[in-house]
């Protein structure tokens, strides 16, 4: 089962992006986990753009969506919302729905103590607009990201290694399911 793996994150030591190392290191055999390269290749979004013929890097992004059988999701909190550079990959494909009925999963993390909490609540609101396939078991968000994951996607929590571990088995299911239907 191929994994899409997107981190909201543009900076070089992001905590997201080591969760998502952790979780295609942790990950069942089962599932093929891909990094997707950093959202700041995709152009500001346009609607007189996107048309039949987009830009170049939007038409691989889209290529990249649809390809996954599942896309999971690894989100700082900017200013109590997602980062701007993944609003603006997700508005790319509102028309074109490459994530309509796709099994998703997010995990959102802060070194502070809310855990992303109020941008998992606004991704959670555009993941439905979306129309993902998402469950409760999909959904992770982690708290003083900083003292549990290492910028080499070392997990130095245990608690944080199970929850992981939990929400991608979860992601796992949820494909399987999507797959019988």
């Amino acid at each position: 089962m191929k994994v899409l793996a997107v981190s909201g994150s543009l900076r070089k030591g992001s905590s997201n992006t080591a969760l998502l190392l952790a979780a295609k290191r942790i990950a069942n055999d089962s599932l093929q986990i891909t990094l997707a390269d950093p959202l700041d290749r995709i152009p500001h979004f346009n609607p007189d753009l996107d048309t039949d013929s987009p830009p170049r890097e939007v038409t691989q992004w889209r290529k990249e969506l649809k390809e996954a059988d599942a896309i999971l999701f690894s989100s700082p909190e900017y200013a109590f919302a997602i980062p701007g550079v993944l609003k603006n990959a997700l508005d790319w494909i509102v028309s074109s729905a490459e994530l309509y009925g796709k099994p998703v999963g997010l995990i959102n993390a802060s070194p502070g103590y809310g855990g992303a909490s109020k941008a998992q609540e606004a991704f959670l609101h555009l993941l439905n607009v979306l129309t993902v396939k998402i469950n409760d078991g999909c959904v992770l968000s982690i708290p003083s990201v900083n003292k549990k994951v290492d910028p080499d996607g070392n997990i130095m929590d245990r608690q944080t290694e199970k929850e992981l571990k939990s929400c991608l088995e979860s992601l796992e299911r949820l494909i399987q399911d999507s797959k019988l239907s």
